[in-house]
């Protein structure tokens, strides 16, 4: 997840220099290596769980009835239907209208078969990965899709789409072996994560956005996903209905999914009128982000009548870390011993128990197993102090007057200049605002000022991506294979490339190591080891206040819906792809 700023995995992998456009390869990669054999899926860590020719993925109903509609609630809003170029906010659920290359499967760490793709090879290296297309691949217009398309798509994102695309795409070239093959060269040998980058382009026909200028009118925007766009009413409504002879339909990763006829999402301008529309069965389902809402939001008649369900199921990976991130390019921040004297400051665990009743796993480690006796411990970093404690204070204070910033008449001070010591940050996310006033209190406490700066995410996303900001609330979601958030976030190869999100610009070669190791692991044993380095690597750098960690999704419905039997138990939910309508009567079919 980036959110203003949230990082996950589906956003980060749906947002996803400056280059022409081209069908050429680059002549440098005459000798490189041959691909692997060509096979329907292929598998970062481990094996196949699906041989070729499978109906449909173990953890859906394959005979899941088609019909009805499902409401959904988005905050924000949107001004574009441009998916392709940036500036611009599209709605990220219009992308439903485009396939991909190849699908990710949920039951796996990290393995992917086919869709648009009918066949892939990849080196063993990860230096070149070649698709063949499908041949009854078809746009909803009946044209058929081709290498032409693929090439346009990704050319297109990586010149002109958000930072995101630039910078996920900036290793990988593209070339168009024939009419219905692509090979795409990646200059980042044993980058295994390059597969997941691609996996995420949805694949746009060029024969409709070539020229640049995207109609408006709902027929006008032609895809080939198992939705169309019904009706779009800017910045408030998105209508998709289903296409029912799409040419995926029946397709193995499809079957069993994409239920609805129509999806609804209407946008809100913050979570609790979102949970009102819920309330008044204006939404048919929300996940709750808040712990008080979902302990005090919910007593209504419905949920106690059992018209409205409630279930709370652990996430899969690493769950959604969520600190502070710093922006170490600023001042005072460029010095390690400020943002250490930041971090001895207060105590995680006092937060997670004062203000959301400890439901929350601690943040550190983000990748290491966490030590019971002492929730906020980390490998990287064996501070003798405990934080947010009188001890920890008197040494964040000892830091602060090492590094030149003494207290004068109470307040933290520049020692060369007298001014006093403030950061900015910038937010725009209501869930810190409990975090960021405990925070503010603690660095108080040192002296030191913080001015908040409150503003809509999309002013907060510009002053992030143009570095105008001290301080800044991020939520990162650590995937089951990571590798690509921690690199867009954390290399130092970003950390001055203009409107990357690396936004604390931290360079340190112990992290860009342990980064190429989790990016490359091949096994479980050295993905662990891989974590066990980025934890002590990152720790060190003090360029990430941690908060708490979210691993659960709390999600409350509307009890009108089936869902497949493989949820809520041994994975998390997910509704608009695998749920479906109830008959009046009927049982759930999983």
């Amino acid at each position: 997840m980036i959110h203003p700023i949230r990082l996950s995995r589906r956003t980060l992998l749906g947002k996803m220099a400056q280059t022409g456009l081209s069908l050429a390869a680059p002549t440098a990669w005459a000798a490189a290596p041959p691909v692997g054999p060509a096979r329907h899926g292929v598998a970062l860590l481990g094996q196949l769980a699906y041989a070729e020719g499978f109906r449909s993925f173990g953890y859906v109903s394959p005979e899941a009835p088609k019909g009805g509609a499902l409401r959904l609630a988005r905050l924000g809003s949107f001004d574009t239907i441009d998916t392709l170029r940036y500036p611009g906010r599209p709605p990220g659920d219009i992308r439903l209208i485009y396939e991909r290359l190849f699908v990710l499967s949920d039951d796996e760490v990290a393995s992917y078969y086919g869709l648009l793709a009918e066949t892939i090879a990849v080196a063993e290296d990860f230096s070149r990965l070649t698709i063949t297309l499908r041949t009854d691949a078809r746009w909803h217009d009946g044209r058929p899709i081709d290498a032409g398309d693929v090439v346009f798509t990704f050319e297109t994102l990586k010149a002109v789409g958000a930072p995101f695309y630039r910078q996920a795409y900036r290793m990988l070239t593209i070339e168009a072996d024939d009419g219905n093959r692509v090979t795409f060269l990646n200059q980042s040998r044993g980058d295994r994560d390059m597969v997941r980058r691609i996996a995420a382009i949805p694949i746009h026909p060029a024969h409709v956005w070539r020229d640049g200028s995207t109609d408006p009118r709902p027929e006008a925007l032609v895809g080939s996903g198992p939705y169309r766009l019904a009706s779009v009413d800017a910045p408030r409504r998105l209508v998709l209905e289903r296409v029912a002879d799409a040419w995926a339909t029946d397709h193995p990763v499809n079957r069993g999914r994409w239920n609805f006829d129509r999806l609804v999402f209407d946008y809100y301008r913050d979570a609790d009128v979102a949970l009102q529309a819920f309330l008044a069965d204006a939404v048919d389902l929300r996940v709750e982000d808040s712990p008080a809402r979902w302990s005090g939001g919910y007593d209504v008649p419905a949920v106690a009548s059992g018209a409205v369900r409630r279930a709370a199921t652990r996430s899969d990976g690493g769950g959604t870390v969520r600190g502070i991130v710093v922006n170490a390019r600023r001042g005072a921040l460029a010095d390690r011993r400020v943002r250490l004297a930041l971090r001895l400051a207060y105590d995680p665990a006092a937060i997670h128990a004062s203000l959301f009743g400890g439901v929350f796993r601690p943040a550190e480690p983000v990748f290491g197993a966490h030590d019971a006796a002492d929730p906020v411990a980390s490998p990287a970093r064996a501070d003798p102090w405990a934080p947010g404690s009188r001890a920890a204070l008197a040494e964040a204070g000892r830091l602060l007057e090492e590094a030149g910033y003494p207290i004068r008449d109470g307040r933290r001070i520049d020692g060369a200049d007298g001014t006093p010591l403030v950061f900015r940050l910038v937010s725009s996310d209501p869930l810190y605002d409990r975090p960021v006033t405990w925070l503010v209190d603690a660095w108080r406490r040192l002296g030191i000022e913080i001015a908040r700066d409150r503003t809509e995410p999309a002013s907060a996303m510009r002053r992030l991506l143009d570095r105008d900001f001290d301080l800044a609330p991020l939520s990162w979601t650590v995937a089951r294979l990571p590798g690509t958030s921690e690199r867009l976030l954390w290399h130092s190869a970003l950390a001055d490339r203009p409107h990357s999100y690396a936004l604390s610009g931290v360079k340190e070669s112990a992290l860009d190591a342990a980064i190429e190791a989790l990016a490359t692991a091949r096994t479980q044993a050295a993905l662990v080891a891989a974590g066990d380095r980025f934890d002590r690597a990152f720790g060190t750098a003090v360029v990430f206040l941690p908060l708490w960690r979210e691993d659960t999704v709390r999600l409350a419905w509307w009890d009108r819906f089936g869902h497949p039997a493989t949820e809520m138990d041994r994975m998390p939910p997910s509704p608009i792809d695998r749920w479906w309508a109830k008959a009046p009567a009927s049982e759930d079919l999983g």
